[in-house]
């Protein structure tokens, strides 16, 4: 089944030559090939990209750049099917698109397309989505429905987290996926993890990511998770 999908990656200026490329390369050839930039930071910087890009100006901040970012997609794709939402370092598989418009939309879910090392056993061996430990770990890559995305973007949780002075600006996964589980809704991760994170180093100061270890390396096709 296709799907209408709204989606966009969210960077900064100094990843611009950096690990931004790799992102938009490898989301090309899984079939998200015209992601909508949102760059917290001045206009032009990325002009030369030719892809349509969103510019904060002066600097929100991580967190602030990712519900904005959800936000806009629902409100230019407001008859999309997903919105996903992809920072810019992360690598993934050919045709991944293809894989995900043949899996069905979680009941009362979304997918985190990251599975830490600590989830994968929830998946008991098997390959396909399993629930995560609802912690939320990691938001590489974050794929809503459009219940779902509706659901985030007007939880007061979502629009108080930036008075918290502390953490407001960052730990965008932990304040997803707590907003999400107090509306009802469950994170859901896949064996293998469906995207690899590439950034050693964090851009906001967090600590270094573990890989994700069930992330297939190479050539590999998604459209061979399609079961047969």
């Amino acid at each position: 089944m296709t799907r209408k999908w709204a989606y966009g990656v969210t960077t900064v200026p100094a990843r611009r030559k950096t690990l931004l490329p790799q992102t938009l390369a490898s989301l090309a050839a899984a079939g998200f090939d015209a992601p909508r930039l949102f760059v917290d930071g001045p206009p032009g910087t990325h002009d030369d990209l030719g892809l349509p890009t969103t510019y904060r100006g002066e600097q929100i901040r991580p967190f602030g750049n990712f519900y904005l970012a959800l936000l806009e997609l629902l409100i230019r794709e407001p008859a999309a099917d997903r919105y996903a939402v992809f920072q810019d370092d992360l690598v993934t598989y050919a045709n991944l698109r293809v894989y995900l418009d043949a899996c069905e939309d979680p009941p009362r879910g979304y997918w985190n397309l990251y599975t830490f090392p600590h989830n994968l056993h929830r998946c008991n061996g098997h390959s396909g989505w399993s629930h995560s430990d609802q912690l939320g770990k990691g938001a590489v890559g974050l794929v809503f429905p459009r219940d779902a995305a509706r659901t985030l973007v007007t939880q007061y949780r979502m629009v108080e987290k930036p008075e918290d002075q502390r953490r407001g600006w960052k730990c965008i996964d932990g304040c997803v996926s707590d907003t999400m589980k107090a509306a009802g809704y469950k994170e859901y991760v896949h064996n293998p993890s469906l995207v690899q994170h590439t950034g050693d180093k964090s851009s906001i100061g967090n600590l270094k990511h573990p890989k994700a270890d069930s992330f297939r390396e190479g050539a590999f096709d998604a459209r061979e998770l399609i079961p047969r």
